[in-house]
């Protein structure tokens, strides 16, 4: 027998919970439409691709403007275990949020092993800084710059509208399939690549950080969570555990379970308007709920 390493979990079986290209045995499929649907966003729509918001190659975003003046603009922040993909699989979502006269743009960002988490932490922040500057170059309104992310870009997500993040600058995010705890990740496979000791688990663990914040937490944006029922247990607790413990502290947090979803169709659904989580995101940047600010009662 061999013995737990994370709750209940042995390495094998935790290995297992986190191999998404192992339980999801159509994957390549799946990332194919993808991608032929992001070639198909950028041949239809208006975009202006790799515009820089650093000085390193992967520091780069892609705009996808709408056409209305001071509309409302929604970053997207891509997945791949902060090691694999870049900005262009967000294209594929673009149509159904211009068509709702929305600005949308990709953000990329280096990725591990070349860096560690906490530089990726740092082009999310600092992409986010640019944005809030050049928005209006583009016809966006900065006072209404939501994120959203899947999987390692769940995460990041997260971890901006916290306290540990920039939630000054943030309306509101939504994390799909989202890593809000890194503790397994640590002793998961992935460390192979990420290299995550336990300060960095600490400091880039949006869980972790909202359970370590003062009783008097910061403004925060509202945060939609959302998973696929057929991601796995450790998937749902991911996004069970931050939304609770955001509610704890009376912060405004959706959970949304994609309905027969697993780890890449839960993303899939996100471009769908029709579909409840993408309309959960609507919902948010058109009709947002009130924010609580600081020195606001946090406990029950």
């Amino acid at each position: 027998m061999m013995s737990a390493v994370f709750l209940d979990y042995d390495q094998a079986a935790l290995d297992r919970e986190y191999d998404n290209m192992k339980k999801v045995a159509e994957v390549a499929t799946i990332t194919a439409a993808w991608d032929d649907r992001g070639a198909e966003a950028r041949r239809h729509l208006s975009c202006d691709l790799d515009l820089p918001y650093g000085d390193q190659a992967r520091q780069t975003l892609d705009i996808f403007p709408t056409a209305k003046q001071g509309a409302p603009v929604l970053a997207f922040i891509h997945g791949g275990y902060w090691h694999r993909r870049d900005k262009s699989v967000g294209h594929f979502l673009a149509p159904a949020y211009v068509a709702s006269e929305i600005h949308f743009v990709s953000i990329g960002y280096r990725l591990c092993p070349a860096v560690t988490l906490a530089e990726i932490v740092a082009d999310i922040g600092q992409a986010l800084a640019w944005l809030a500057v050049k928005a209006p170059e583009f016809g966006g309104d900065p006072s209404r710059l939501y994120l959203a992310g899947h999987s390692a870009g769940g995460h990041l997500t997260a971890l901006m509208c916290g306290p540990a993040g920039r939630p000054d600058l943030l309306a509101g995010g939504c994390s799909i399939s989202g890593l809000h705890d890194l503790r397994p990740i640590r002793l998961s496979f992935l460390n192979e690549v990420l290299n995550l000791d336990p300060a960095a688990v600490a400091a880039h663990s949006p869980l972790a950080r909202l359970q370590a914040a003062p009783e008097s937490l910061p403004d925060l944006p509202p945060l939609v969570l959302a998973v696929g029922d057929q991601e796995g247990p450790e998937y749902l607790r991911q996004r069970d555990d931050l939304a609770a413990a955001l509610r704890a502290r009376r912060r405004p947090a959706l959970a949304v379970d994609v309905t027969g979803g697993n780890h890449f169709t839960a993303l899939t659904a996100f471009a769908d308007p029709t579909h409840p989580l993408a309309e959960a995101m609507l919902r948010l940047i058109f009709a947002p709920p009130p924010r609580v600010t600081a020195g606001a009662p946090v406990s029950s």
